[in-house]
């Protein structure tokens, strides 16, 4: 009898033992973000609450805590949007989809979906990818390399690099010096998530040209 409670004991303990994740999101759950004054999605967190100028939210397709769907085990994009029916907040009209008032049938009303917002899932205006991979033992010059990506020209000018929470690797980002991967910037705790920083870079194409703004996820050693 006692062996067969304390069985009975530690089949009820395993399961919450087993919850040990830190990822603070789900598949398929509703996610809040805030805007950051210069545009870009800030931080997120499960649930629907707040509304206004502020935030924003995003049905998070991929489970990874924010509003960009792509599922991290092969590399595969998962939204539903895909950029081909970029409506500007605010706007109700028929955009083509098959979903009027929600663009990529998520069940987030375009003028608070995150997605619309630049640099997310259904924005191709951005001059950025959503991120670099710079792979365990390369040179690596993240945001040279995240412009050479995308196709277009080096800007004439980076005009700052910040970051959304830490330092990791900010004074060569900042400088545009290259640096040798190594198993610490695998490891690190980013300030997105284990070896993944996200940067605010402000650059101009030409040197009279107003400046333009995104953020850029730097994944290292994810191939």
């Amino acid at each position: 009898m006692h062996m067969r409670t304390l069985a009975l004991v530690f089949g009820t303990l395993l399961p919450i033992a087993a919850c040990t994740s830190t990822n603070t999101s789900s598949r398929g759950q509703e996610i809040t973000c805030t805007i950051e004054t210069n545009g870009v999605i800030g931080k997120c967190a499960p649930g629907g609450e707040g509304s206004g100028s502020g935030v924003c939210h995003d049905i998070d397709t991929d489970g990874d805590g924010d509003p960009h769907d792509v599922d991290d085990n092969d590399g595969s994009g998962d939204d539903h949007g895909g950029g081909d029916h970029l409506v500007a907040p605010g706007d109700g009209s028929d955009d083509g989809s098959g979903h009027e008032g929600d663009s990529d049938g998520d069940g987030i009303p375009d003028d608070q979906d995150c997605d619309n917002h630049h640099g997310e899932d259904n924005d191709t205006s951005d001059e950025l990818p959503y991120d670099v991979r710079p792979p365990l033992g390369s040179t690596a010059e993240p945001i040279r390399d995240a412009f050479a990506e995308k196709g277009g020209a080096q800007p004439a000018e980076i005009v700052s690099v910040t970051m959304d929470g830490g330092t990791w690797r900010l004074t060569e980002l900042q400088a545009g010096t290259p640096f040798l991967v190594s198993e610490d910037d695998c490891n690190h705790v980013g300030n997105r998530d284990v070896g993944r920083d996200r940067v605010i870079v402000t650059w101009r194409d030409t040197t009279a040209a107003a400046t333009q703004v995104d953020h850029l996820d730097i994944r290292y050693c994810k191939n």
